[in-house]
């Protein structure tokens, strides 16, 4: 065996590991982008598209025709193994494929320059290897920085959004195919054409590329605050809603105060005339009346009771179990509606973590204490770990930023069996009210 093809056996071998090398990074991308987990299928999606890349060198097939395989083989994966919905697998799939292409670009532009240097012909492939691993990394460096910068927008369920850069995506490889002549059966004039030009091309492609990502990324981020912020909206007219009821509950109650003494000279004249029946009567239609003002929770704030009264209530129709330590709230310089939202939101997620669990008994527990100038809420719900995916929703957020109101801390904790949010809130003097 002579040392040229000695010398081309190490090319094809150091061509099938590069390319082993960018599978393993582009599955790990899919992942990170989707946030779909299948570590398992790592190894079986490299050596397939190992295998493949062998036979499309092998047969020296066109490039539309590598294209077409090397996407196929990403949207299958996706699709049955990692469980993926076809239109989610698309995205990254193309900017897999876009990215690969640029790196084909430059590489044949490269090339072609090398070419025409008349170089010796090992050393041209020396030059070729050292080319392709440097191209190799920088798309490494390239993927690992858009699951980075942009994974959080790939997992949004509104990032349906995001397949707006799939047209723009298939112009571009399309515009650098056809203009570096990469496909045989293009015309050969195509070839014919300037380096420099073509280098420009690709840079410029390169440009719009990332562009379009941004602005993607963009649209998804409103959108999703856009949501976010109207759903606070609704929360804060909920609030509201309970203010409102505890306004008339307090003046009913004043109102049955006020009567109450009137309330028991009748009493006290019905028995005195022996009117039993009627006193009777009379008394259950008071008990009545009492039992409507009448809270089970009682905080010293009427429209803390009167939310924690409704989503005790909840819970507890749902067949969860219901603790509560709570202490007066009548003094809290926390305003009303602030109190409202994190109450409600931690208690919410709470009750749908426990809806969920149908093993065990499910049991929340609720703790709202002041110690010294601070406040301190927790809300503890039972839960089996291995059923449990947790997320950073909206209720979440909201709580937040009323943390951040209150220059306080807002820790979760996790065990084998159960959830506990606690949040620790400034009180005056070092509330931050702006």
């Amino acid at each position: 065996m002579g040392h040229l093809q000695i010398f081309s056996i190490g090319f094809y071998i150091w061509w099938l590991f590069i390319n082993g090398l960018l599978y393993t990074v582009e599955f790990s991308f899919i992942q990170s982008f989707t946030g779909i987990r299948g570590k398992k299928y790592m190894m079986p999606y490299v050596l397939l598209s190992d295998l493949l890349t062998f036979l499309v060198m092998y047969c020296h097939s066109i490039g539309v025709f590598r294209l077409i395989l090397h996407m196929g083989l990403i949207v299958c994966f996706c699709k049955f193994l990692l469980n993926m919905e076809w239109i989610d697998a698309i995205a990254p799939a193309m900017i897999v494929l876009t990215l690969s292409t640029f790196m084909e670009g430059f590489q044949t532009v490269f090339m072609r320059w090398l070419v025409n240097q008349n170089v010796g012909e090992y050393i041209g492939i020396v030059i070729q290897m050292l080319v392709s691993g440097a191209l190799a990394i920088l798309l490494v460096m390239t993927l690992q920085f858009i699951s980075k910068k942009y994974a959080y927008t790939g997992q949004q369920k509104i990032s349906s959004y995001l397949y707006t850069l799939l047209l723009p995506c298939i112009f571009i490889v399309w515009v650098i195919r056809s203009g570096l002549g990469l496909d045989m059966w293009l015309d050969q004039s195509f070839k014919d054409q300037s380096d420099l030009w073509a280098l420009v091309w690709i840079l410029g492609a390169c440009a719009i590329f990332f562009i379009i990502l941004k602005l993607v990324s963009k649209i998804i981020t409103l959108s999703i605050e856009e949501t976010e912020q109207k759903r606070l909206q609704d929360q804060i007219k909920k609030q509201y809603i309970y203010l409102e009821e505890a306004k008339k509950r307090n003046e009913r109650y004043r109102m049955f105060q006020h009567d109450i003494d009137n309330h028991f000279l009748v009493l006290s004249g019905l028995i005195h005339e022996k009117k039993y029946n009627e006193a009777e009567e009379y008394f259950n239609k008071l008990h009545g009346t009492s039992d409507e003002l009448l809270i089970g929770i009682e905080t010293g704030n009427p429209v803390i009771d009167i939310l924690l009264n409704e989503k005790v209530n909840f819970a507890r129709l749902n067949g969860i179990e219901v603790k509560q330590d709570i202490k007066t709230l009548a003094d809290c310089s926390v305003e009303d509606m602030d109190l409202c939202i994190i109450l409600a939101n931690a208690i919410d997620n709470a009750i749908q973590a426990c809806i969920k669990e149908k093993n065990i008994q499910p049991e929340i527990l609720i703790t709202v204490r002041k110690k010294h100038l601070f406040l301190i809420v927790e809300v503890t719900n039972t839960m089996i770990s291995e059923n449990y995916t947790f997320e950073y929703g909206t209720g979440l957020k909201n709580i937040k930023h009323i943390v951040e109101k209150y220059e306080g801390t807002m820790e979760i904790e996790t065990s084998a069996d159960c959830f506990r949010l606690s949040i620790l809130l400034c009180l005056l003097p070092f509330t931050n009210m702006q």
